[in-house]
């Protein structure tokens, strides 16, 4: 049997951050909660692009599939990812993004992805309307590069660039970008404004 991991972050209910508690407290709460990520995060180091995961050579299956489907149904799908030369990886980690879409009703849920740690993993929608619907996963980063930047991050790396790529339609647009602002020219920024992160 496999572990499971899933992409839901779940830390302990401990009681927030109170700004009445020193520093040093809060540095070490910060401290412990990194050491966490970092189990979470191990290193996946390469050598070549192409051993990192391809969303063109991976394969989807929808599991149990039936003609017809009732509100509140669920639907899974099994997710094999492959590398860039089609093999499978012995490993899970990469950020998948699950989304489920009703164009004509203006209507969009996001699934649940299940990493089973070996290259598979389970998502799983739950049918919220009636009437057809889309089904899309996106590899947003392959785990090598989650590893990357998690390890740059963690190490005050401030000259890590990557390429972001950006997609609407038929057209893309590759943006160099990174985890510090190290710029005067006039950039884009990506704020995550729960926890003030931020790249460029």
């Amino acid at each position: 049997m496999h572990h499971r991991n899933t992409f839901k972050m779940v830390l302990h209910h401990e009681v927030p951050l109170d700004p009445a508690v020193s520093p040093t407290e809060t540095e070490l709460r910060i401290k412990g909660i990194k050491e966490k990520l970092d189990q979470l995060i191990p290193p996946r180091p390469f050598t070549h692009v192409s051993s990192t995961t391809s969303a063109t050579h991976s394969k989807a299956t929808l599991l149990s599939p039936r003609d017809t489907y009732c509100r509140g149904d669920q639907l899974d799908v099994l997710l094999e990812v492959r590398n860039h030369l089609g093999r499978s990886k012995e490993y899970g980690g990469d950020f998948l993004r699950a989304r489920m879409s009703s164009p004509a009703l203006k209507a969009g849920a996001s699934g649940k992805v299940t990493d089973f740690n070996n290259s598979t993993y389970l998502v799983s929608f739950t049918l919220f309307w009636e009437g057809r619907v889309s089904l899309s996963v996106l590899l947003i980063l392959p785990s090598e590069g989650v590893s990357a930047l998690w390890r740059a991050r963690n190490r005050g790396y401030d000259r890590v660039i990557f390429t972001g790529q950006s997609a609407s339609g038929t057209s893309q647009v590759n943006t160099d970008c990174a985890l510090i602002l190290n710029s005067s020219a006039e950039l884009c920024e990506n704020l995550d404004t729960r926890v003030q992160e931020a790249f460029y």
